[in-house]
């Protein structure tokens, strides 16, 4: 044992506090392991907001929806959010599947999807980190990228691609609209750079929790992208599908 804790066991004895000599050395591992695994967390935390920060978004504030902004005065709606809920639960569970929200537009997919990210994050004991993307901004850097080759859009490209490649949970927002605005038989088939484009994605995030948010049906998802990117990124369990229906929210 080595003369400073030597002196400091016998000042503490003289104050009545004896220590044992020999724990000394457990005790002080034990500190630092705590220590360490305090700092860990607090790393791990911080990486989680600088993650969601990151998310590609039009409107900050729509980032911001949590669960009791969701109106639920139709059993429907009741029906959505419960569904919602659900997801947000099993992935917290550890669950790492595709969902899919699939309605017309207005009708509270992003914003359900939105508040499920916030619930995971307003779980203190949960690790997971979030991240919400618009597929439209994504292409949009992505082509600019590919058009200039400026070193700016460059940096950021990249820190998109790493915050989607590294993040537990994933919503790619709006899939579809960045191809066409066109539904039913008459939809385009999305062009071969956004399906390289995506296909990477989808790579990115196999074995990862991912929430897709689109207008189109599965079957004008297929018309649209190649079935390796449909198998990799859509779901096909029924219990992980959520169809909105009811009015537009944006007009109400």
């Amino acid at each position: 044992m080595g003369f400073a804790i030597d002196q400091m066991v016998k000042q503490l004895a003289k104050k009545g506090i004896n220590i044992d000599p020999s724990n000394i050395d457990d005790d002080r591992e034990k500190l630092q392991e705590q220590e360490s695994i305090r700092f860990t967390k607090q790393l791990h935390q911080s990486e989680r907001k600088r993650i969601f920060k990151s998310s590609l978004v039009s409107d900050p504030d729509d980032l911001k929806t949590v669960f009791d902004d969701f109106d639920t005065d139709t059993p429907e709606l009741q029906r959505e959010l419960l569904q919602a809920k659900k997801i947000g639960k099993d992935i917290y569970l550890g669950s790492k599947e595709n969902y899919l929200f699939s309605g017309d537009p207005g009708r509270g997919k992003t914003m359900l999807a939105v508040s499920i990210l916030n619930a995971l994050n307003s779980i203190q004991s949960c690790e997971l980190s979030c991240l919400f993307v618009s597929v439209e901004m994504f292409m949009n850097l992505e082509w600019t990228v590919y058009k200039n080759n400026n070193s700016w859009d460059k940096d950021e490209l990249y820190k998109a691609e790493q915050c989607i490649r590294k993040c537990d949970v994933l919503v790619l927002d709006d899939l579809g609209s960045e191809t066409t605005f066109k539904t039913g038989s008459a939809v385009d088939q999305s062009t071969k750079h956004k399906q390289e484009v995506l296909f990477r994605i989808a790579d990115y995030r196999k074995s990862k929790a991912n929430i897709i948010t689109t207008n189109n049906t599965t079957n004008e998802l297929q018309s649209m992208y190649h079935p390796k990117i449909v198998s990799r990124l859509l779901t096909r369990d029924p219990t992980h599908f959520i169809q909105f229906v009811g009015k537009d929210k944006r007009r109400s």
